[in-house]
């Protein structure tokens, strides 16, 4: 099959790899395969017929990998990137940013144990949860996983804990709140006075003297923002961790401070084609300002003390490769005729912050569903509202409710840009949806055409058993049982 493909606007610099994931020409090709393996779905209870749902998440591994390796070469070395599970916990694509020297963000035990499972071990695990327990704690020093402490209490109880694991090899941190300031999405904007987050910068009296009594706390973690910040403020908080770390080893009379974990934040362009814009700048942009501005971040350059930067990103590695899309099951009108309701097999399930909140929009795209074309405007279709609602039995479950598309009929497809991060990693088991597949695919494209070369499941589909372990059974068979009066 033959397609256009309209390539996107890439910034200079960037990996001509990163064009492959937003090229039309893919979508349709890589559509067409999954509807065609969801007609394949089976399960040991012999429910097949009840999985085939055709709804998934699809990533351009070409694309994926490539945002990988730009971050690798941006910052340079002495930096260990730890990709953050909680925006992306496939396995397949772990084992592989593992394969390519990533290490694994944690914010729970369950994500420090699934990390291990793919082959994460010690210190290329960073374990970031607030709610540490003292067992969980014991765990982490025990395998010399790279432990950041939250707060005060938390580093207390370190303490007592690492009296039984004297010999541990475990990187520590006290996490800091820079106090930098919100950005442009309250809900993830973690360097305000009022955070649940780390120690406030401003309580150096009491960082000092943790320190001094605790010479195995040898690392600084801050982590300003996860959406909606900007370089300025991203650098901003780096550099008062960093400023902290060299007033700490001065104090101390020696670089007691040898590791700086910079966390996440990078943000991601939601609204268009481009990778990159005035707003949303590359991880080289970002590299490069930190250069200009704290150099002394940079291992090997003068004046740092530092033997291992780590960082934190997340939804910058994995949002803008993955997609996700949905056949239209029904289709209704709204009143006065003035347009339409679809209804498709994802919404709040995978897309929480998106129904939920107005402040994490996505750009959704329509395919004729026998042509795999992009949906135009005709007679037969003209032009009207729609609203996009998902499968959940609540009305706030809606994509969208204002968007100006041709009108769409059953088996049409909806897709879901920039899904590629934070969609299956935050599913709800409202209504006891199952969790959809996911898929991976490769590109080869030339002036013409774009041909799928590689195609593999990164996850199939929830049985329908799963739901029924969630609430605490083992279903003996896909129906109840119903016992004689």
């Amino acid at each position: 099959m033959s397609t256009t493909v309209v390539l996107p606007d890439i910034a200079a610099g960037i990996p001509a790899a990163l064009a492959r994931a937003a090229a039309e020409g893919a979508l349709p090709q890589v559509g067409e395969a999954a509807i065609a393996e969801a007609a394949s779905a089976s399960s040991p209870f012999g429910e097949g017929e009840l999985l085939r749902k055709p709804v998934g998440l699809f990533y351009d591994l070409d694309a994926w990998e490539a945002n990988l390796n730009e971050c690798k070469t941006a910052f340079g070395e002495g930096f260990f990137h730890a990709g953050a599970l909680k925006s992306n916990g496939l396995g397949p694509m772990l084992r592989r940013a593992h394969e390519l020297g990533f290490g694994a963000e944690c914010a729970s035990i369950g994500e420090v144990t699934h990390a291990e499972r793919l082959g994460f071990q010690g210190s290329e695990i960073i374990y970031d949860s607030p709610v540490k327990t003292p067992v969980e704690i014991r765990y982490a020093l025990e395998a010399g996983i790279h432990l950041n402490i939250d707060n005060f209490q938390e580093l207390a109880t370190v303490e007592k804990v690492r009296k039984a694991v004297p010999h541990s090899k475990s990187d520590i941190g006290l996490r800091i709140n820079p106090l930098a300031g919100a950005g442009e999405i309250a809900a993830l904007s973690v360097s305000v006075a009022d955070s649940k987050f780390g120690v406030p910068i401003d309580k150096k009296e009491a960082i000092l003297a943790a320190f001094k009594e605790h010479s195995w706390l040898n690392c600084v973690h801050v982590h300003v923002g996860s959406g909606g910040m900007g370089v300025k403020v991203l650098v901003a908080g780096v550099k008062k961790a960093v400023d902290l770390a060299l007033e700490l080893n001065k104090a101390l009379g020696k670089d007691q401070v040898r590791v700086l974990d910079m966390g996440g934040g990078m943000p991601v362009n939601y609204g268009s084609e481009a990778w990159h814009t005035e707003k949303v700048p590359s991880f080289l942009e970002y590299a490069t300002a930190l250069r200009k501005d704290v150099l002394a971040l940079f291992p090997g350059t003068p004046g740092c003390p530092f033997r291992r930067v780590v960082t934190e990103f997340g939804q910058s590695l994995n949002a803008k490769s993955g997609w996700a899309a949905s056949r239209i099951e029904y289709t209704k009108p709204l009143p006065a005729e003035e347009g339409q309701i679809v209804v498709i097999h994802f919404g709040a399930d995978i897309c929480l912050r998106q129904c939920y909140t107005k402040d994490h929009k996505r750009r959704l795209e329509y395919f004729d569903g026998k042509t795999m074309t992009h949906k135009v405007e005709s007679p037969e279709s003209p032009i009207g509202s729609l609203h996009v609602a998902g499968p959940l039995c609540f009305e706030g479950d809606h994509l969208t409710r204002d968007a100006r598309a041709p009108r769409l009929i059953q088996g049409d497809i909806v897709v879901l840009r920039e899904a590629g991060a934070n969609t299956l990693s935050l599913f709800s088991r409202h209504c006891q949806r199952q969790v959809p597949a996911a898929y991976g695919y490769r590109l080869r494209r030339d002036s013409e055409t774009v041909e799928v070369t590689e195609w593999q499941i990164l996850k199939r589909s929830e049985d329908l058993a799963g739901c029924s372990r969630h609430w605490g059974v083992e279903p003996e068979s896909k129906r109840a049982r119903v016992e004689p009066q």
